[in-house]
């Protein structure tokens, strides 16, 4: 977190003070031009060397970072034979001679998760980068010509507490909609997320924001031996740590790819964490159990003891914003749990929204072999279904018909939500003038792609950035835990965007491709 120009009434300390729960091993800040930059440490590398900001040779570019750069071995040796200093074994240490080779280009060789800024000082310019996927949160708040960003927004409150933070209206609008605040967007008039894949530049009063991440896979069939190697090199690059690292273990295909691979990688053995659940229909112990001996784990069954007064509060404090994922109060229980044994843990995040892996995928995917079919006869099946749960087959089967005879945001919402359309809330919207979030979710969608990609891109773009990735990192975050996904790493994941929609759903099934790479070892 840190100031540009910011001015006299802005504290970088009381806004780490915020912030101890995500870097409880160390605190720090330096002065940098007209503002400073401070950080809190979580140390997982290097533990007693690896202190931030860190320095060039000359002092004149510096960096704090969250998160972890796990290529960062390999980048330190091309560093140091090209006559770099580098003073230590942390991941973060690369940063600020990076930017001195490549310039702003430098995240570009970046594998990873990170939340970063650089100071150049010669240049007097302050450089924000975020993830591809935007794992890390990074919230700024603009000073006039200065800035403000860090984390989370409480520390941003903290760092200007005379600014008049006032609700941003559309937000509210839309989290009726998503459940959440899509990004990047945030609930306060005046901050916003510094946008995945992005680098923010901030340099003589001017402010430029430009991609450094566009995929453009070309189309390929799947060679299962290929999947294979990148998910294992991928869970190999995570495992880097001077901690213990565990993983998270349900009954999914994903997580099950991640801790059989995590087994293989590790001379430790491993230790996994599963949730057992009371309900029936929804419990995936059983089946994490038999998982984890085949793959020769310590697993471990939580019977979560969770308190809906103490803990919910404790969640509306850390998540800052609106957050309507129920699950949210389990992942933060499991997190707490796993937090009293390991650091670090790897999660399956990611491999639904890369591999196909929803029922509302096949079922875009069937929409798309029946373009033929009129839009009245969708709704005249929708209104025939009777009303049912939503997790039912007839449920479903109802969500479909009303979603095939809309357009993609429309569908996207039907298919995924149980909350308010827009016209929905125009009958009971009280505030002032505000854009239709459907309008929004359209905007996240490429032209020329199928239905079942369309409906892949909103589940990386919405659910996957402003739910279930807030969701795990506020949750292990508040009780110093760090959370790894190895399915988005972004190579994986620019070849499995480029797979051709019948191989993601062979045979019509989801999951298609990781089913089959690891048939073998899957219980």
């Amino acid at each position: 977190m840190g100031h540009f120009n910011g001015g006299g009434g802005v504290s970088v300390s009381s806004g780490l003070r915020k912030l101890q729960h995500r870097g409880p091993d160390e605190v720090s800040e330096i002065e940098c031009g007209h503002g400073r930059m401070g950080i809190r440490r979580l140390a997982i590398v290097d533990l007693t060397r690896g202190v931030q900001p860190v320095l060039s040779e000359d002092s004149r570019v510096m960096g704090v970072m969250n998160g972890e750069v796990y290529n960062h071995v390999e980048l330190a040796v091309w560093l140091r034979n090209k006559g770099h200093d580098l003073r230590s074994r942390t991941d973060a240490e690369v940063l600020p001679h990076l930017y001195e080779e490549y310039g702003d280009q430098f995240v570009e060789k970046l594998r990873g998760m990170f939340a970063l800024a650089i100071w150049d000082s010669k240049n007097e310019r302050l450089l924000l980068a975020r993830d591809r996927f935007g794992k890390k949160p990074l919230y700024y708040f603009q000073l006039g010509d200065g800035i403000a960003f860090a984390s989370e927004i409480k520390a941003l409150r903290a760092m200007v507490p005379d600014a008049e933070w006032q609700v941003r209206e559309q937000s509210v609008y839309d989290y009726l909609s998503l459940g959440v605040v899509p990004q990047s967007e945030a609930v306060y008039e005046g901050v916003a997320q510094v946008p995945p894949g992005c680098v923010m530049v901030f340099e003589r009063g001017q402010v430029e924001t430009n991609s450094y991440w566009v995929p453009q896979p070309s189309k390929h069939t799947a060679c299962l031996e290929v999947v294979r190697e990148m998910v294992q090199e991928s869970v190999r690059l995570r495992l880097r740590s001077d901690v213990p690292v565990g993983v998270f273990l349900s009954g999914g295909i994903d997580s099950n790819v991640v801790a059989y691979e995590a087994s293989r990688e590790t001379k430790r053995e491993v230790e996994t964490f599963t949730v057992a659940m009371s309900e029936k229909g929804l419990d995936e112990s059983t089946i994490a159990q038999v998982a984890a001996q085949r793959y020769g784990v310590r697993n471990e069954v939580l019977h979560l003891k969770i308190s809906p007064e103490r803990d919910l509060m404790e969640l509306v404090r850390h998540y800052d914003q609106p957050f309507a994922d129920s699950s949210a109060l389990a992942c933060w229980a499991l997190a707490r749990a796993a937090a009293q044994r390991l650091k670090v843990v790897l999660t399956g995040d990611g491999g639904d929204e890369l591999f196909g892996g929803y029922r509302r995928h096949l079922a875009a995917y069937r929409l798309g072999q029946m373009q033929g079919v009129p839009q009245w006869c969708w709704r005249g099946l929708a209104a025939i279904i009777p009303r049912r749960k939503r997790r039912s087959s007839l449920g479903f089967a109802r969500r479909f018909a009303r979603g095939a005879g809309a357009t993609p945001a429309r569908r996207y919402l039907e298919w995924s939500s149980d909350l308010l359309l827009d016209d929905e809330k125009r009958m009971i919207w009280q505030g002032g003038k505000v854009a239709a979030t459907e309008g929004w979710i359209e905007a996240q969608v490429e032209g020329n792609t199928s239905l079942l990609r369309q409906q892949m891109q909103l589940d990386q773009r919405v659910n996957l950035l402003s739910d279930l990735l807030v969701k795990m990192d506020m949750a292990t975050m508040a009780h110093s835990l760090e959370t790894r996904s190895p399915l988005l790493d972004h190579e994986l994941a620019e070849y499995a965007m480029g797979l051709t929609d019948g191989e993601l759903l062979r045979g019509g099934v989801t999951k298609s491709v990781l089913r089959r790479a690891y048939a073998d070892v899957l219980p």
